[in-house]
């Protein structure tokens, strides 16, 4: 039997990628993010040392964060038409770069200026801040460039799970890596080598993105959009509400962390690996949690009412921590990993709702800003709360202004979730609640 004459084979533009290679580019990038949050969050574990090595004061601490943080809001406002003239591949090569090299300053700057320590790492941080903050943009750009439909949400939770396990292995490092913290310098060269990794695959989706634009005839990974200021006032109230959300959200947690590992030890009398477990609460249930909170939210919808519901329970753990020490510390941090799982999961979805497609990355460039502007401040002042206060392993009570800072914080979010709730409830409602939203696009 004569065999079939083999078709002639299709122009490039006309094939498509296999989807093996479409999860490839998601693995490659998600592995990036990986190394992306491992670095930042690998100072925390010795911010004891640097205080008892290199006599940071609690101050100094804070302001780490506000190093990068800066750096990030600065990103924010001018990076965009980098983004825009480089595109995804290049600008996430580029920036995992510049974020690479702040891991290593981080690690070598306080030794290069011993007479600053604290502003020679900031330094790096603020390095570590300009590369982060866009490569996490591009990393993002990629799963709405190369996923479609009902796979977008399911790649996103993919993509945030591997992304948290950097920070899940950053507060377990002192556990896994303890001949390393002896020292304030050995885990921070630790987290050098893996933002050297971050660096590395990098370049591999880099290269993946090239090519598929060879060999498939995709178009090379976009720009996000650049941050109009004529378009804000327009953005509906339902997106300020989250805008609200997001900030009150985020400014909470993310200090809580730049401090837990000092609270728990100072305030609660536990060893520093024990502190570094219980803050591993947080990533570890979220990076499992949300994509778990995500397909429940594509199925049933309810996402107004699942921000109640995950605020509701992210103020009271900062306050049972105070009142009620007797408590098991797992209680509070299992709480804390619930909010952190289940609002993102729904928070920065709902977005795409509330804005219409050509406006969405104005949107979240406008969030982001917000986000990254209340954080910046917000770590400096539980440091200076904490000082003013006097708060240490001798005065543990000297903590609980933080802590109830951190909690007031926490019930704006209440608030905001609540508002949002009240307004999808209404006519102008935009579908959150609904598991198959009408467009308003």
């Amino acid at each position: 039997m004569t065999a079939p004459a083999t078709p002639p084979p299709l122009p490039a533009a006309t094939l498509t990628p296999p989807d093996g290679y479409r999860w490839l580019v998601l693995l490659m990038c998600s592995l990036a993010m990986f190394g992306c949050y491992y670095v930042f969050d690998a100072l925390y574990p010795v911010t004891d040392a640097l205080q008892k090595e290199l006599k940071f004061s609690d101050e100094e601490i804070g302001l780490l964060d506000t190093y990068y943080n800066v750096a990030a809001l600065l990103t924010l406002l001018a990076g965009g038409v980098m983004v825009d003239r480089l595109g995804t591949a290049r600008s996430a090569l580029l920036f995992a770069g510049i974020g690479a090299l702040g891991t290593v300053g981080i690690a070598v700057f306080p030794k290069l200026l011993p007479a600053y320590p604290a502003f020679a790492m900031g330094m790096g941080r603020f390095l570590l801040g300009v590369g982060s903050e866009l490569f996490i943009v591009a990393a993002t750009t990629v799963v709405g460039r190369w996923f479609r439909a009902k796979e977008i949400s399911f790649a996103l939770a993919l993509q945030l799970l591997i992304g948290r396990l950097g920070s899940f292995a950053a507060d377990k490092s002192p556990n896994w890596f303890q001949d390393l913290f002896t020292d304030w310098q050995p885990p921070l060269l630790l987290a050098a080598a893996v933002g050297g990794g971050w660096f590395l695959f990098a370049i591999i989706y880099s290269w993946l993105e090239g090519n598929a634009a060879r060999n498939y005839g995709t178009k090379r990974a976009g720009a996000t959009d650049k941050l109009v200021l004529a378009d804000l006032v327009k953005f509906s109230r339902g997106y300020w509400y989250v805008v609200g959300l997001c900030v009150a959200f985020y400014a909470t947690i993310f200090p809580f962390r730049t401090f837990a590992n000092l609270y728990l030890m100072q305030a609660h009398a536990v060893t520093p690996e024990r502190a570094g477990d219980l803050k591993a609460w947080l990533p570890f249930l979220s990076m499992w949690g949300m994509p778990v909170f995500g397909l429940l939210a594509d199925a049933f919808g309810r996402r107004a009412t699942m921000m109640v519901l995950g605020t509701a329970v992210f103020a009271p753990p900062f306050l049972l921590m105070v009142y009620a020490p007797q408590l098991p510390l797992e209680l509070s941090m299992g709480m804390l990993g619930l909010a952190f799982a289940l609002v993102p999961a729904v928070l920065w979805p709902a977005v795409t709702y509330l804005v219409p497609d050509t406006r969405l990355g104005s949107a979240y460039a406008l969030m982001t800003f917000f986000q990254q502007l209340f954080w910046a401040g917000m770590s400096p002042l539980l440091g200076s709360i904490k000082s003013g206060m006097n708060a240490s392993a001798e005065n543990p009570a000297g903590w609980n202004p933080v802590m109830l800072t951190l909690a007031g914080l926490a019930a704006v979010g209440v608030v905001f979730a609540i508002l949002l709730w009240r307004h999808e409830r209404g006519p102008s409602s935009h579908g959150l609640e609904r598991p198959t939203p009408t467009s308003t696009k």
